[in-house]
């Protein structure tokens, strides 16, 4: 005949019972978070679509760089290689958050047709100070 446990056993069984269901849900609540960014980060960028990624260095009143692209969807990625923060952007579209000497950020310009665009950091006189550079989308070849 077995022994019934005690209720110290039966509150300490439970607890432990508890304890595995917290952490299954917890474990469940990441696996969803996880499962959620990785649609959301496909649905943002196409799925794997093309997408150039042109880089660029933002110095103190200079952009250098990947100046010159393929039409189509591009991504600029900027490193502030500069001693006072920074930021870039297309004129008259998309710009990305300043950025701290140091850091790197990156910005969606979107689907660019050919043509002649400027690059350009809008914080205070910068643009003025002569931070800006010319920016080359060309057709794709073949």
């Amino acid at each position: 005949m077995t022994k019934a446990p005690s209720r110290r056993e039966q509150r300490f069984q439970q607890a432990q019972a508890r304890k595995r269901r917290q952490t299954m849900l917890a474990a469940g609540a990441v696996l969803l978070v996880g499962i959620i960014v990785v649609i959301g980060v496909l649905a943002l960028t196409g799925g794997g679509s093309d997408v150039t990624i042109a880089r660029v260095t933002l110095d103190d009143y200079t952009i250098a760089g990947d100046l010159e692209v393929t039409a189509g969807e591009v991504e600029l990625v900027a490193l502030n290689v500069g001693k006072i923060p920074h930021n870039v952007g297309i004129k008259g579209g998309a710009i990305g958050t300043d950025l701290r000497p140091g850091l790197e950020g990156s910005v969606n310009l979107g689907e660019l047709p050919p043509g002649t665009y400027q690059l350009f950091c809008d914080i205070s006189d910068h643009e003025d100070r002569g931070m800006v550079a010319n920016f080359t989308v060309v057709a794709e070849s073949g």
